[in-house]
């Protein structure tokens, strides 16, 4: 393998361990009573992953766009709603994304040796459910990834 796939590979998170994450995040909503969608995406924001309850009340649109914002701002959506009121240039940065990019709680950046290597995503429930779902995947499915 050359050197740049090579340190491509060993930057970017397996799919298997995006399946765990996303199937995680939905369990952990699940036992809340909570049926919800979740995304894994990479560290440029692309979906490797979207998993839906078939209890969800809507389509999982925002899981996506939510999990892309972590990875590409580094950022937990927690942090970055709050921002977005008080940041305009933050603001109308996600305004011109047009729907692709959501700062809002329930989403992780994930990590691997102090790098961005994606971001994980819970949607279709209260953004602070959501974050406890989120949270609880990544500290059950993937602690290594914080």
């Amino acid at each position: 393998m050359p050197l740049a796939f090579a340190l491509l590979a060993a930057q970017a998170i397996d799919l298997p361990r995006a399946i765990r994450l996303a199937q995680a995040a939905i369990s952990a909503c699940a036992a809340q009573g909570a049926p919800a969608s979740a995304s894994v995406v990479d560290s440029e924001g692309n979906p490797l992953v979207i998993v839906r309850s078939p209890a969800s009340p809507k389509p999982p649109v925002a899981a996506p766009a939510k999990a892309a914002t972590a990875a590409l701002f580094d950022s937990p959506g927690s942090a970055m709603e709050s921002r977005e009121k008080t940041d305009s240039a933050f603001a109308a940065q996600i305004a011109a994304s047009t729907g692709k990019l959501n700062p809002h709680g329930g989403s992780l950046p994930l990590h691997q040796g102090g790098t961005v290597i994606g971001g994980l995503a819970v949607a279709d429930v209260d953004h602070a459910l959501a974050d406890r779902c989120a949270r609880t995947a990544l500290d059950t499915a993937a602690p290594e990834l914080r």
